[in-house]
């Protein structure tokens, strides 16, 4: 169980902080606390909400880590300074941009409604204090960005009775149930590793072997082998004796003779391109049958977009219907589908295409009926270019890196 960050922002401020808070923000006497543990509820709520696009939570692992560290321990005395108040205020207010994004300016309207005129200001100094606190945590237990997401979705329990409605709807959450939930079943889980008994075999069927039961078996074969070869070199000299010699015109003719009708080297370049690359079902197919898989190989499915739109031009591609028919055979199949473009100057911009497409193709998995549970979406912007090593020319590299790939999370056969 994840700690309650509501009750370790009180409990870190104290009454001293509580007061010293209270008193610079005009909150009403006694009030202090109820006012800051429902600021905090609403940061924490903005969070879990924008955390459940990848996106999102990439905006917030970064301004989590990033942040300059706030120290709680003086907050007191640093809040009775109005310069530092302020400046206090104009951090928190930018954070709110990357908590609640697009609704912030709806948030801001339900914490005045709540609080008056104080009901900015109250959020844009939560909102450091938060993220502090998040910082801390992050640190103290070294949290990657799955880590950190597991860890706002243990605040939710926490976050009961302290989210109103109204701050629901300004951030577009149906209800309190559906807060974050799909961080909980849309979560990128971590590549499954190769199983122990791919690599080794199980340890029960490993027994001692001794010298002779191997060397003597082996020492016949050879044997056998060498007498073998042995009466066809023999054979080979008296079928010399045997027949006359070839004239070179007949060695030429036999030379000439001996290539197949319709096997040239034109026809054979013409018969490898109508056979086009590996087909993506077969591929994944072999690989899911394989004892030893390797663990976050990618599998480019053919899909393709308009230029710079996550608009799909064939959304009933085969191979997206091949996906589909695999993981409906195989229940115990789950995948992450990753968005990939080619670098181009703007990495939030790519980030985001590559994100959203990667939701398309995910979103046409469900529509075919597979669990949201068993697929994944990230956007990889063009942080994973396509190894030169795979392709031969340039400009396919190139087409190559705007892809959709699968690659397999977990699989029981």
């Amino acid at each position: 169980m994840a700690d309650n960050l509501l009750d370790r922002a009180i409990g870190q401020l104290g009454s001293g902080g509580i007061d010293a808070l209270a008193k610079a923000l005009n909150l009403p006497s006694g009030q202090g606390e109820s006012a800051l543990r429902s600021s905090f509820s609403y940061i924490l709520a903005g969070m879990l909400n924008r955390a459940s696009s990848k996106t999102g939570m990439g905006y917030l692992f970064n301004m989590i880590s990033e942040s300059e560290a706030l120290d709680l321990s003086s907050l007191s005395s640093a809040v009775s300074d109005p310069k530092k108040l302020q400046f206090l205020k104009n951090t928190g207010f930018k954070m709110l941009e990357t908590i609640f994004s697009s609704r912030k300016k709806e948030v801001l309207e339900v914490a005045g409604k709540e609080n008056g005129k104080e009901g900015e200001d109250l959020l844009s100094v939560s909102a450091p204090i938060v993220t502090a606190l998040m910082q801390s945590q992050a640190k103290s237990k070294n949290m990657d960005i799955s880590d950190l997401a597991s860890f706002l979705i243990g605040q939710r329990e926490y976050l009961q009775g302290y989210i109103p409605d109204d701050l629901l709807k300004a951030i577009d959450v149906p209800n309190f149930d559906k807060l974050g939930d799909a961080l909980v079943t849309y979560g990128h889980a971590k590549p499954q590793e190769p199983r122990a008994s791919a690599i080794q075999g199980p340890e029960e069927t490993k027994k001692n072997v001794s010298f002779s039961s191997w060397f003597f078996p082996l020492l016949l074969v050879l044997v056998a082998l060498y007498a073998l070869n042995m009466c066809m070199l023999k054979g080979k000299d008296e079928k010399a004796e045997r027949d006359p010699s070839m004239t070179s015109e007949e060695a030429s003719f036999m030379e000439s003779a001996s290539e197949p009708v319709g096997d040239s080297q034109l026809e054979q370049k013409k018969m490898a391109e109508n056979l086009g690359p590996d087909k993506f079902s077969d591929n994944l197919r072999d690989y899911l049958s394989s004892f030893s898989r390797e663990p976050n190989r990618e599998f480019p499915i053919r899909v393709s977009f308009e230029k710079r739109t996550a608009k799909i031009t064939n959304p009933s591609a085969a191979d997206i219907e091949a996906l589909a028919e695999i993981m409906q055979k195989k229940p115990n199949l789950s995948v992450a589908i990753e968005g990939h473009v080619k670098g181009e100057g703007n990495e939030i911009a790519e980030q985001e295409i590559s994100q959203e497409r990667a939701d398309v193709v995910r979103e046409i998995l469900l529509q075919k009926g597979i669990a949201a549970n068993r697929i994944t979406a990230t956007g990889m912007g063009s942080a994973k270019p396509f190894p030169e090593g795979e392709v031969e020319k340039k400009e396919q590299r190139g087409l190559n890196a705007e892809r959709i790939s699968v690659r397999v999370v977990n699989y029981e056969p």
